[in-house]
Parts: structure tokens; sequence; C-alpha cells
């Protein structure tokens, strides 16, 4: 039996070029099943000689074939491997995953698959490369929480070949100081921005909503009369710039049902139909930091005013699970280090009461 190639070998049992015979007549020579990728080619590793190599085909039947021949040695494994470089590892995995994914999600792994670790970019994923040195190359201008999130991309590309990522050390990401406001200052924004086009906005982010949440809100999912606000969905950015909306929020708890704590906001809301923030996304926030630096406050942006929503429910008393629900939070980690953080405020002001005590007590 012959296959379609004309050049074999004097008596070769099988095709060291297709394999055919060797699917034919060796049926107990194992490989695993492939992985069809998102471009359409057939993928798996195989191990030859205490080695794991990588065979793939633009067909499964080729794959086979070429996987089976590899595995007795009949063309060499090496040789079969394919070159799937690092970036091309990188867009199988966007586009692979571009249903599951959120819109701002995708335009960031497409801007590091752009600007980060390009050195490594057109070089074949499994070759041997000093994947330290690239990540340590990489800090040069650029802060470790971008880099770390690089990385994460490129361990997930790694793991959607079926590759083991390579270990690397990262350094700790240092967490930057948010500014917010605290009550008092609360009180005079209230009163800073009473009547400014960005009030809607401001008061909704206030509220506990982040600014995808806020900015999806239309008065479709306000009951102004029970004081609920019903957040289902977001709006953020594409890969493409264009603003976009999507049916779920950033985490399972941010779907939620919020009490509308401020009456000033049930008040605006009332009136409104349609879209409750009609601005670009942008403009409210500038917007904000303009009110806040005519009132001499810390410019919060945002998520600023999130984060005050969460100092205030602090300072009401309000446990964590509480401001968990109402804010959205998935992580008590993240309200646990707000509230932490103000209790030592707090602590610190104890101290300086006590010490202004025994200083009035001495000079008398």
């Amino acid at each position: 039996m012959r296959c379609k190639h004309e050049d074999l070998p004097p008596h070769a049992a099988y095709c060291p070029w297709c394999g055919a015979k060797l699917i034919r007549e060796r049926e107990a020579v194992k490989v695993p099943a492939p992985r069809k990728l998102a471009s359409g080619t057939y993928f798996a590793q195989i191990t030859v000689g205490g080695e794991r190599v990588s065979i793939s085909a633009p067909s499964e039947p080729e794959y086979y074939a070429k996987a089976r021949a590899a595995k007795v040695g009949l063309i060499e494994a090496k040789k079969a491997a394919p070159k799937i470089t690092v970036g091309a590892a990188i867009d199988d995995f966007i586009k692979s995953n571009s249903r599951v994914l959120s819109p701002s999600t995708i335009k960031a792994y497409k801007s590091y698959r752009k600007h980060r670790f390009q050195s490594v970019m057109d070089k074949d994923i499994s070759a041997p490369i000093n994947w330290q040195k690239v990540v340590n190359d990489e800090y040069d201008g650029i802060t470790a929480k971008t880099v770390a999130n690089a990385w994460r991309l490129i361990t997930a590309s790694f793991n959607a070949q079926g590759l083991t990522a390579p270990s690397v050390a990262l350094p700790k990401i240092a967490k930057p100081s948010r500014p917010w406001l605290d009550y008092e200052q609360i009180k005079a924004f209230l009163k800073a921005v009473e009547g400014k086009d960005c009030e809607v906005a401001a008061l909704l982010a206030l509220n506990g909503l982040r600014r995808s949440e806020l900015l999806h809100l239309t008065s479709d999912d306000i009951d102004v009369e029970k004081g609920l606000i019903f957040v289902r969905g977001a709006s953020v950015y594409d890969d493409t710039g264009k603003f976009v909306s999507k049916a779920t929020n950033k985490n399972a708890s941010s779907t939620r049902t919020v009490h509308i704590v401020i009456p000033r906001l049930q008040a605006i809301l009332r009136p409104i139909s349609g879209p409750l923030v009609t601005e670009r996304p942008n403009t409210p926030y500038k917007q904000i930091n303009r009110v806040c630096e005519a009132a001499d406050l810390p410019l919060v942006g945002y998520h600023g005013l999130r984060h005050s929503f969460a100092s205030l429910a602090y300072h009401l008393g309000w446990s964590e699970a509480t401001t968990m629900r109402e804010g959205g939070w998935s992580n008590s980690k993240t309200v646990h280090e707000i509230y932490t953080h103000l209790a030592a405020q707090d602590a610190n002001a104890d101290i300086e009461k006590m010490r202004a005590f025994y200083k009035e007590k001495t000079q008398q």
C-alpha cells in the first residue's frame, strides 16, 4: 500500500510526510485529541522521547497523521512543531474569549498586546526565553500594576495553549492613595454641587455607584417613590474607543438593588425621563473636580465620591456587610481596608484629643 506521495523511501512502512499508512496500519499509536483554535488550526502537545512538543495542522485528519508520524519517529517532532508566537497566542486568547470578556477588558488586552513585552511577541511561545529578564526590562518607565496586568494576559495565553506559564517574580503593587471626602467635607460638597450640570452623576456616585453603572442608568432603572435604584448592566469603552453598553456588571455583587440615601438625589431624579446622565462620560468627572476645587475640597472625581460613600458608612456605624451590599463590592478585603484606614484615622484623632486634654490641664 502506498499513499499519494511518489517519493517514498524504499521499503518504507509508513509515509514520513503525511503518516497515511500509519493511520491505517498502526491504529494502536495513541495521541491526544487536538483542540481547535479560534484560527481554525487543530493543535495539541504530544510527548516524544520524554519531551513535550507541539503539533498543529489545518484539519483534524492531518493533525492525527502528523502527530502519529511524530510519535513513532517517522518525522522529526521538532520540525513538526508549529511556530506559535507569543503574539499569536495572545490574539487567539482574546478572540476565543471575546464573548465573555468585557469590552473594556478587551480594550486593555489589545493595548497590552500592542505596547507591552514587544521584544518577545514574534518569538515561539514554547522557545526558551528568559522571562524574568523580559519582565524586568518592562519596568522602564512603566508602573508595577501595568506590568502585572500585562503579565496576567501572558499567563492566560500560555494556559490557553495548554502550556505552563513560566514563574517570574513581580514586585508588590503599592496601592495609590485615593482622595475622598470625610463626613464634614461631604456636607460642603452637597452644597457646592447643588444645581450644577454634574449634580445627578455626582450624587449617584456618592450613593455608592461606579461610573460604568451610573452612566448606564435610565429612568426605567429607578423606582423614585420607593427610593430604589436597580443596577443591571454597565456602559464602558470598547477597544475601538466607542462607548458601549453591556448587560453584565463588574462582578456578581455589582448587579444589585441600591437604596437611595440622599434626599436631594431622589428629588432631582423624579422628573427625569430617559438616560440619567446625558453628558459625555468624562464631562461630569471634570465638572465634579471643578466643583471640588472651587470649594477647596480634594479632587475626588467619580471614584473618590464612591469611596466617600464608604467613609460615611463607616462614620455612621454601618457594618462592612451592609456597605458591601449597597456598594456592590464582591471582595470584603476592599471595604475592610477602607474601614481599617478610617479606624486608624479616628484613633489618631482620639489620641490628639487626649493630648489636648492633658496639655490644657497642665497649663492651668
